[in-house]
């Protein structure tokens, strides 16, 4: 599977400084959003790209993350405030990391750089997308705590179950699983983690497409 990662960006002319990791070449350009104050950049390539976390390329996570920010006195981003999570920390981080690094011209008068002026970063995968395990019906372990297992979906944000990141190996069975720092207490979350461990994952065969062996997903409490 050959797919690209994409930083979008509200900034036209902002370079991609995306981590290389092997098969996954570098972005294409960023798209502009008018309502960030490009023209007050100290010059070009002063707001570059962040930089995409590999952690977050080897389970092909994805999402938007929307900020909010002001420029200090000597140009610096200051108040940086998460507005919209993409759904995992780790990009909403490098977000973060990445509008701390832009440089605003100096001196600016206090109205200028005021703000709170938005930014927007959309972590896509281009091209199409592998076709992932499913979970084999009836093959985790009977828990008190938890009903199931339901694949991550379009509402990032809820509280409800633990957020976990997983590979699918030999047998179906689930390897190198991680949960979403700080969804849930730690005994909670060590619990979900060895539920997810006893379930198996097979490929659909009536499915065609190149397979993914990452899968994202919550444990959902009874």
């Amino acid at each position: 599977m050959n797919r690209k990662v994409v930083i979008g960006v509200c900034i036209a002319a902002a370079a991609a400084s995306v981590a290389q990791v092997p098969d996954k070449p570098a972005p294409s350009p960023a798209a502009a959003v008018p309502a960030f104050p490009s023209h007050l950049l100290a010059g070009a390539g002063a707001c570059p790209a962040p930089l995409w976390p590999r952690e977050a390329l080897l389970y092909d996570l994805q999402g938007s993350t929307t900020l909010s920010f002001a420029i200090g006195p000597d140009g610096a981003v200051v108040q940086p405030r998460l507005l919209r999570t993409s759904g995992w920390k780790m990009l909403d981080d490098a977000a973060l990391a990445g509008i701390a690094a832009c440089r605003f011209k100096p001196g600016l008068d206090p109205a200028q750089r005021a703000g709170a002026y938005p930014m927007q970063f959309d972590w896509k995968l281009d091209g199409e997308a592998g076709v992932t395990p499913v979970m084999r019906a009836g093959s985790c372990r009977d828990s008190p705590r938890f009903a199931r297992f339901a694949p991550f979906d379009a509402a990032p944000t809820s509280a409800s179950g633990v957020l976990l990141r997983f590979m699918v190996g030999a047998g179906g069975v689930p390897w190198r699983i991680a949960a979403e720092a700080g969804s849930q207490p730690d005994a909670m979350v060590a619990e979900a983690i060895d539920y997810v461990q006893s379930c198996r994952f097979d490929y659909d065969p009536s499915v065609p497409g190149a397979r993914s062996a990452s899968v994202t997903g919550r444990v959902l409490a009874r």
